[in-house]
């Protein structure tokens, strides 16, 4: 028995060791490729806004370009509720095809500091700082500039020329405005302009324009959106009102500044186009013949010659986000196994509360409906709750709006709970007990385990293990991104290191997550709802996993899918009471990263036969994630 158990506590720390060294491979191979294997150095850099803010910068600069060898410089922002990083893709193909690239944290984003005002308008002065730090750097021709911008960075982009420059500073050659249908185009104030656009766009009615309206409404479809765009097009083109003009064709002359395109990104959603091979493979070509004087045929042949790699990079560093997870599983293992965690390891109660099926499918239907239903109504808490008066502490609107909807859910699960075991469960009200819930540590009554100071110690050392694997998980992270400036991300900010003022964030908003955890994804889903042995542990543990994904994530789905179905048949988008489909779109990276959060969760259960370690641990990567990854100030 005891050569059993040491086999498996080898296969146990071999595992976790293979997965340390997984995280490490990808680690490094998604620095290789971020750095195109040592021929673009990658450097974070401060910039010092005009008020002191320090706006933080990656910068890409090929090996060779220095001020004996300047290169074009180009400026890359984001959107609203990302970072830099979001913007690595194009800057990565801008640096192989010989660009020095700038991508910056926006004021109130990333490890910028300061606070996103709704306005822009500190957003567009931050850029505009940005620009002239990159300018006049001495490795920079700063004769051949260039500027790109994803939706509010495509503001920022658009905006920012407009406050001038300094006398040793010249305005941008060259523009690549991302999202937003058509404009009409002044020439005058923006030179050679890419504009890309996707078939589902969100945000349709968004009329970037300084010369007059382009006419598209919100009553439009998307062939109507298009049509009317091409109508846009020829306009800018010169080609006279009402002949349309036509995507992918460029029109006017670089040197004269007016060069214009469209570029229409079939079956991409706004955020998508940040992601999109095609969006890339435009943006280097049209720089090229911008910025270096290529002709149309040789920018595109360069494309051609010179590929895409940026998704190597998101997808390695991915994979070490994934295997850091997974690592935990076996981490927990072993500390489970020392001497002192052991009393941590507690049998699962024995008794499964709710054994018909069809009872277990009426409760898990109206969990992940609540779900689904809260998300439209409470998700809009930072403006609707007035956070700003009420908790000015709270700085961070898109956390307050996640906070809405995991209180009421939570407030919800308590009062149907509640419900169930007074009124619903009234012949087996004096024998479903607290432990049977997966809560105390024993089948006496609540106040005798209150009053157990073993009990308390168990507790205590549950709450030290789960921040000992949040520990671990952080300093992975923080080895990567301060060492090789790589985060575990893929697409969209996940795990990084905090700023000061986001770190006191984390700890003012993590009280406010543990209920929904402790609840909806406690004793709800392990007490009320938990399901019963399938055979093996691993053909359990899926099982659970399938389960619990439909009674807490599928009524989220059905929220995305109404969103994205409305705008692929018609071009309405589900705006829910928020007005806006922000909060819509951060169902993309919220349904897989609670998905895999639940498996983690399930296994912990398993493990200590009690909901806290579970808990705990899910509250403090949530909040996380959130309070790096997202904007500093005021939802939108």
């Amino acid at each position: 028995m005891e050569k059993e158990y040491n086999e498996k506590n080898k296969k146990i720390k071999l595992s976790f060791l293979i997965c340390v060294i997984v995280v490490v491979f990808s680690g490094l191979m998604a620095y290789g490729f971020q750095t195109n294997f040592g021929t673009i150095d990658v450097q974070e850099v401060a910039i010092a806004h005009t008020d002191g803010t320090k706006i933080v910068g990656k910068l890409y600069r090929p090996i060779g370009v220095d001020d004996t060898n300047p290169a074009p410089g180009i400026l890359g922002i984001h959107g609203y509720n990302n970072d830099k990083d979001v913007q690595r893709g194009t800057a990565l193909e801008l640096a192989r095809a010989g660009f020095v690239v700038l991508t910056i944290d926006q004021i109130g984003h990333g490890d910028s500091e300061g606070e996103f005002e709704a306005s822009f308008s500190t957003q567009i002065q931050g850029a505009r700082s940005a620009y002239i730090w990159l300018a006049r750097q001495s490795f920079v021709y700063g004769y051949a500039m260039g500027v790109y911008g994803h939706s509010m960075g495509y503001v920022s982009a658009f905006y920012f020329p407009l406050y001038g420059f300094p006398s040793d500073v010249n305005a941008p050659n060259a523009f690549i405005f991302e999202t937003f249908p058509p404009a009409l185009q002044n020439f005058y104030v923006h030179r050679n302009v890419l504009h890309i656009w996707s078939e589902y766009e969100e945000w349709y009615t968004v009329d970037m324009t300084l010369v007059g309206p382009s006419n598209i409404t919100a009553d439009m479809t998307v062939s109507q959106i298009y049509e009317q765009g091409l109508i846009v097009t020829g306009l800018n083109a010169g080609l006279g009102y009402p002949n349309p003009g036509e995507v992918d064709t460029t029109y006017g002359d670089f040197a004269f500044g007016n060069a214009y395109r469209e570029y229409y990104v079939k079956g991409t959603t706004h955020p998508g186009e940040t992601m999109d091979l095609g969006v890339n493979q435009e943006s280097v070509a049209w720089m090229l013949q911008a910025l270096k004087g290529d002709s149309e045929s040789e920018a595109w042949e360069t494309v051609a010659t010179l590929g895409q790699t940026y998704l190597y990079t998101e997808v390695f560093s991915g994979v070490a986000l994934l295997f850091s997870f997974i690592s935990v599983l076996f981490l927990v293992q072993i500390l489970l196994s020392s001497k002192f965690f052991a009393e941590v390891k507690q049998p699962m109660p024995e008794r499964v509360v709710t054994k018909k099926k069809l009872n277990w499918w009426i409760y898990a239907s109206i969990n992940t409906a609540i779900a689904g239903v809260f998300f439209i109504l409470f998700t809009n808490a930072s403006n609707a709750w007035n956070f700003p008066t009420n908790a000015p502490i709270l700085r961070m609107g898109m956390i307050n709006n996640w906070l809405g909807f995991f209180l009421t859910t939570a407030a919800a699960a308590i009062f149907l709970i509640g419900l169930w075991y007074f009124l619903f469960n009234r012949k087996e009200r004096g024998s479903i007990t607290p432990y049977d819930l997966g809560i105390t540590y024993s089948n006496d009554k609540l106040m005798t385990n209150l009053k157990n100071k073993a009990h308390w110690q168990i507790f205590g050392k549950t709450v030290l293990l789960s921040g000992i694997l949040f520990g671990w998980m952080y300093l992975l992270v923080s080895i990567f991104q301060s060492a090789f400036l790589i985060e575990f991300r893929i697409f969209w900010a996940f795990a990084k290191t905090f700023t000061m003022d986001r770190f006191v964030q984390f700890l003012l908003y993590l009280p406010m997550f543990i209920p929904f955890f402790l609840v909806n994804g406690g004793v709800l889903l392990f007490g009320q709802i938990r399901q019963e042995e399938a055979g093996s542990s691993f053909k359990t543990h899926l099982i659970w996993w399938c389960k619990i994904i439909y009674a807490t994530l599928i009524g989220l789905l059905v929220v995305l899918l109404i969103q994205y179905l409305g705008v692929m048949v018609s071009n309405y988008p589900y705006e829910g009471l928020a007005n806006a489909p922000i909060m819509y779109i951060q169902l993309m990276n919220a349904i897989p990263f609670y998905a895999l959060l639940y498996f983690v969760m399930i296994f912990f259960f398993r493990k200590t036969g009690k909901i806290y370690l579970g808990a705990f641990f899910g509250a403090i990567l949530t909040v996380w994630f959130l309070s790096v990854g997202t904007v500093f100030g005021l939802s939108l």
